[in-house]
């Protein structure tokens, strides 16, 4: 796919994700892993599993570290 059809379709679906999602994905760019971002979060690490899964397929991305550089190239979290 194209960058810019890439940006787009990342763009589009930025609003998709949800705030509690944002604040996983952020972690996860700190290197936390389920259990820490669990025990900060106050969640269930299922909880956090079902979090990664979503944010997964909103940004399409393959794994936890596609997600966070597909995130930082557009612009919905800053390095």
């Amino acid at each position: 796919m194209p960058k810019k059809q890439e940006k787009l379709f990342i763009d589009k679906n930025r609003n998709s994700l949800s705030q509690r999602e944002l604040e996983v994905l952020s972690l996860v760019k700190e290197g936390l892993k389920n259990p820490e971002i669990a025990e900060s979060l106050g969640l269930s690490i299922k909880t956090i599993e079902n979090h990664i899964r979503s944010i997964l397929l909103k940004l399409d991305a393959k794994n936890r570290t596609d997600a966070v550089i597909l995130a930082i190239k557009n612009s919905i979290l800053k390095i």
